[in-house]
């Protein structure tokens, strides 16, 4: 046997992954305490670059001739609460890529359950080099990002 974790799935430009409510996501009421959203919103965008020169692991093994080493932080996040979502639901996080800007991108995330949306975020993620100050993305990992905005982009289109 040879299990292997989820991977979700790209679509017409928006991510899709799974996120089931564990016990330890909960409140005492059973229901989704509000603060673990940021961590299955991270998840999500994680998975979604899983792979890729826009993941980790590609950026932080960018040759300093190439500019170096670089990664990710989240500069502003807004998520507004729709719906409650309790333990062993399972939710469908979902990730769009919405503007590439030099040195971030602004994404739109949103949580559903049954169809219905539970909580959504804006999030603009910025990208770095090892001493914290902002860099422009290195060209490959700009090339997913674009990618992806576009491939949304031309799906609302239509």
């Amino acid at each position: 046997m040879s299990l292997q974790p989820t991977t979700g799935e790209w679509k017409d430009g928006i991510f899709s992954f799974p996120i089931r409510i564990y016990y330890e996501d909960t409140d005492v009421g059973g229901m989704t305490y509000h603060g673990r959203y940021v961590s299955f919103f991270e998840r999500v965008r994680s998975e979604s670059i899983r792979g890729s020169a826009a993941d980790v692991d590609f950026l932080f093994a960018i040759p300093e001739n190439e500019g170096g080493a670089q990664t990710y932080v989240v500069s502003e996040l807004n998520i507004k609460y729709r719906k409650q979502s309790k333990i062993n639901d399972l939710l469908i996080g979902h990730s769009m890529v919405t503007k590439v800007r030099a040195a971030a991108v602004e994404v739109k995330q949103w949580m559903t359950l049954d169809g219905d949306i539970v909580a959504e975020a804006d999030v603009l993620v910025a990208v770095v080099g090892v001493d914290g100050r902002p860099k422009r993305w290195h060209p490959e990992a700009k090339a997913c990002w674009i990618g992806w905005h576009e491939a949304a982009r031309n799906t609302a289109a239509e």
